[in-house]
């Protein structure tokens, strides 16, 4: 996957999450075959979003996957 569209994705999950909540800065992405996953910051929060990913590189099925991150 390139830059490119690595970060056309992270801007495509922030524009999802509206004007009322605190932006979700990506942090980091990872892919494999046919889904992707972006870690993310959200204020003082952390999460992980996970994605299927057609053959012509839409996303489907995004989804919070719980998760607790220890430093």
């Amino acid at each position: 996957m390139t830059t490119a569209r690595a970060a056309l994705i992270g801007g495509a999950l922030l524009a999802l999450g509206g004007c009322a909540a605190q932006a979700k800065v990506i942090t980091s992405i990872t892919n494999n075959n046919d889904q992707i996953k972006f870690l993310y910051v959200q204020g003082n929060a952390q999460g992980i979003i996970k994605c299927g990913v057609a053959a012509d590189g839409a996303l489907s099925k995004c989804r919070d996957m719980a998760v607790v991150l220890e430093e």
